[in-house]
């Protein structure tokens, strides 16, 4: 399975992911050792990071 991270914008906590799912504009993805499924979003295909909203908290990843 691909893997990937993703860090909490404001914190700066990056967790290590499984990846579902990746195409241009969505990526979905599973954080190692929990049940936490997340879905980032690209608005546009050529910027760089994916982004998502869980818990009142903002997460962004690559998705490299």
């Amino acid at each position: 399975m691909e893997k990937t991270t993703i860090s909490n914008i404001e914190t700066g906590i990056s967790k290590k992911c499984d990846i579902l799912y990746k195409n241009k504009t969505r990526l979905e993805l599973v954080i190692e050792n929990t049940t936490i499924k997340l879905t980032l979003i690209k608005l546009n295909p050529i910027e760089k990071y994916y982004k998502a909203k869980f818990s009142n908290m903002d997460f962004q990843s690559t998705g490299e």
